[in-house]
């Protein structure tokens, strides 16, 4: 049966498949990203002209109309070496392990088109920080290589000084996970670990579970030290914001409506332009948005509101400055109507943290934070709340047209705290390369920080890192 699926795989690849033709032995058969293997293939024709192929897949997020599906990914091949075969049938090769996908490879022996000799190998993932030291607050770069897509093998788990912290995957950066964590804690040495496994919460003995591999290590860690010194502060709210997309412009024949940006937080400025109206006309422009939730049962629709009004001109045209409205994060659609004549752009609003208060609190006093422009699809419309690197919980922004005010009890240590917000998925059937026949969102990463954010699904989505210190009364 194995055989029978190789050869229909094959196929599907342009290329054939020949049985027993070879043998491939490759020296480390497991290691991680640049590691050198070499590799002897015997049992094959003299003269013959081979390619050495490694194959791993083109994955990616599997998101529809506002919902999240989990990973598809399709099979890839990519030649890592050549050779010619020596009058005792062998020839042999030497690679570097490519920044790929971790777990398990087909390597195969080409000729022609023709499968003539295969072996596994495996890439075990791997974990490394810079800087190693450094002042509470100093942003630690996590790397970590190796990551995999398919269902047991596409989420690994954080805790920083055995705190959980959230979840890392490398969907769409082909198994490389990067991201940023403040140094935390006191001065001293702090361990950071990543455990593998696609539960809610790690997975502490999957030496122990049916889909343990013995080349790919359960946990991977590293230790920073915080060192005496002024504690580094992040950079201010407002910077850590997204770019603003580009001007728009309507499309088709008759009237034109232009906005100079495309996307902003709210309250941002925009400046909307029409040409093409009735001369001295009134000009509604018509702001769509969505209203309701997932929970009361009653669902949610689309609804439209005037925004704002303007006059044309004699030649039928018309400039106005308006602010982001505060309203769902995600696209909204902006209508010009005067009489018949329309026009209408996209325009998108992109998350913002509006409020930290206050910057000083005594030991356990009260914490407001406010984030603004929150969406409402499955993975936009929650965001998660650290405090000094350990989960706290989620706010969701839906009901709330985006607002998003979390109440939080400063810790009772004196000094610098830090809390980082980041987006993640809030429901979705979670499938995958290898995963359950029955999708099961229970039993998954979801209402989880993503801390690689850049990985994140769907929407493009900031990150937010605030301080505040707690001071004795």
């Amino acid at each position: 049966m194995r055989s029978a699926l190789m050869v229909i795989a094959a196929a599907l690849l342009g290329v054939s498949f020949a049985q027993g033709t070879g043998r491939l032995a490759l020296d480390p058969v497991s290691g991680t990203v640049g590691t050198t293997v070499v590799g002897t293939a015997t049992g094959l024709a003299p003269g013959q002209e081979v390619e050495l192929v490694w194959m791993s897949a083109d994955a990616s997020w599997n998101v529809g109309e506002g919902t999240f599906h989990g990973v598809v990914a399709e099979e890839t091949r990519s030649v890592v070496g050549t050779g010619t075969v020596g009058d005792d049938g062998s020839v042999d090769f030497e690679f570097v392990v490519p920044d790929d996908y971790g777990y398990v490879h087909n390597v195969f022996v080409e000729s022609g088109g023709e499968q003539v000799a295969r072996q596994g190998f495996t890439v075990a993932p791997s974990l490394s920080i810079s800087p190693t030291s450094g002042p509470v607050g100093t942003p630690i770069t996590v790397t970590m290589k190796g990551v995999g897509y398919r269902f047991w093998e596409s989420v690994w788990h954080l805790l920083y000084d055995g705190a959980h912290t959230g979840w890392v995957s490398a969907i769409t950066t082909n198994g490389t996970a990067v991201f940023t964590l403040p140094a935390t804690g006191e001065v001293g040495l702090h361990t950071l670990q990543a455990i593998s496994g696609t539960h809610p919460v790690p997975y502490l003995n999957q030496q122990q579970s049916p889909n343990y591999k013995p080349a790919v290590p359960t946990v991977v860690s590293a230790l920073f030290e915080v060192t005496e010194g002024p504690a580094v502060a992040p950079s201010a709210p407002e910077t850590q914001v997204l770019g603003r997309d580009a001007a728009v412009t309507s499309q088709g024949d008759g009237p034109s409506l232009s906005l100079d940006h495309g996307s902003g937080i709210v309250g941002s400025p925009v400046v909307a332009t029409g040409a093409g109206f009735p001369a001295n006309a009134t000009v509604e422009l018509m702001w769509s948005t969505v209203t309701g939730n997932r929970i009361s049962g009653a669902g949610w629709e689309e609804v439209e509101s005037s925004l704002a009004s303007v006059d044309t001109d004699a030649d039928g045209a018309f400039t106005l400055t308006f602010e982001t409205p505060d309203d769902l994060g995600g696209g909204h659609t902006l209508r010009a109507v005067s009489g018949d004549a329309q026009a209408s752009v996209a325009y998108v609003i992109t998350p913002s943290v509006a409020l930290i208060e206050p910057q000083i609190v005594e030991p356990g006093g009260d914490i407001t934070i406010t984030i603004k422009g929150v969406g409402w699809t499955q993975t936009a419309n929650i965001y998660t709340v650290l405090i000094d690197n350990g989960y706290v919980g989620y706010g969701c922004g839906f009901n709330s047209q985006g607002d998003v005010t979390m109440y939080l009890k400063a810790p009772g240590r004196v000094g610098t705290h830090f809390i980082t917000i980041y987006p993640s998925i809030y429901q979705g059937e979670v499938t995958s390369p290898g995963g359950p026949s029955t999708p099961d969102a229970n039993a998954t990463f979801l209402q989880l920080p993503m801390l690689n954010h850049v990985d994140h699904p769907g929407e493009e989505l900031p990150a937010f890192t605030l301080s505040f210190e707690v001071r004795a009364p």
